[in-house]
């Protein structure tokens, strides 16, 4: 289900990928809004998992680090076991599986002598069927890979049974935070779900809930 964001969703957005130390007062300066709005339309954005958290930007370049793009082959069945198999390693920064069964994976390294090791340890992963590689002498465009455009929308799943919501859905406000559920039923065993977690965690304070329309803020 695509959940509409508004004009001031999508400036909030532009302020904090322009500044992310920006505060929740400079940016309802910038665009005209209550600082309680933003802090509200913010915090909905972190619940949702659309804003998946802040970061510094390091200039690879002047930490003296190559970079690698790396495409590996495997057969469809094997792809995922492959990528399980790479990604916690440092050396590999972005993990991407394309449609043609390849992976693309772009590395960053200081020395030759990592990156060496690491090519010997995927020569040892069986599902991997071919390899091939290309340094990375240029970089004429960065940008993060989440473009917000006007027409941009929210692809919501589940809270409970995990399946993309197709239709309006149901968003509840449990102890001060939105979940989004696709139906009554899903809404019902996910409080009940709820319920029982925070029993087992020893807290008895009854939830404050909310139920809201899915497009409202």
């Amino acid at each position: 289900m695509a959940l509409n964001l508004d004009e001031v969703d999508r400036k909030i957005l532009r302020e904090l990928q322009r500044d992310g130390r920006a505060s929740f007062r400079d940016i309802s300066s910038r665009i005209s809004v209550s600082t309680p709005t933003v802090s509200s339309r913010v915090q909905a954005m972190l619940d949702v998992g659309l804003i998946k958290g802040y970061s510094t930007v390091l200039d690879a370049d002047m930490l003296g680090q190559v970079s690698v793009a790396l495409t590996l082959e495997s057969k469809p069945a094997d792809i995922d076991r492959v990528v399980d198999k790479i990604k916690d390693e440092e050396i590999v920064r972005q993990i991407y599986v394309l449609s043609d069964s390849r992976i693309l994976c772009i590395l960053a390294f200081f020395n030759q002598t990592k990156y060496q090791k690491f090519l010997e340890s995927l020569g040892k992963i069986s599902e991997i069927v071919r390899m091939d590689n290309s340094m990375v002498m240029r970089v004429p465009k960065e940008s993060p890979r989440a473009a917000l455009t006007d027409e941009a929308g929210l692809l919501i799943k589940c809270y409970y049974c995990g399946h993309m919501m197709r239709d309006e859905g149901v968003k509840i406000k449990l102890d001060g935070k939105y979940h989004y559920l696709c139906c009554s039923v899903c809404e019902r065993l996910y409080r009940e779900k709820y319920e029982k977690l925070k029993k087992s965690a020893g807290i008895v304070k009854t939830p404050m809930v909310e139920e809201v329309p899915v497009h409202a803020h």
